[in-house]
């Protein structure tokens, strides 16, 4: 529920280019607790053109603080996602 509620949260913030190819981007995201982004990444494999590459790592910073409150049990501070445009 926790990584879903991340997820949900980038997905709000992004502002999707147009012409996104389908498919899986992996991102890395490190992270403090209270849900602060310390850095983000687009990994190796991700499909998207550098505009999109760029657009899902602000949608990340602009999502920030990401859920954290209820979460504490559960908090990673890296996270792999897959992040795919629907």
């Amino acid at each position: 529920r926790w990584l879903q509620a991340i997820v949900d949260q980038i997905r709000q913030n992004w502002s999707r280019p147009d012409d996104v190819p389908n498919g899986m981007c992996p991102i890395r995201i490190q992270m403090e607790r209270g849900g602060r982004v310390a850095s983000v990444e687009v990994l190796p494999g991700c499909p998207y053109d550098e505009l999109t590459r760029r657009s899902v790592e602000a949608a990340v910073l602009k999502a920030q603080p990401l859920p954290y409150a209820g979460f504490e049990r559960v908090f990673q501070s890296e996270l792999r996602l897959g992040f795919r445009a629907e």
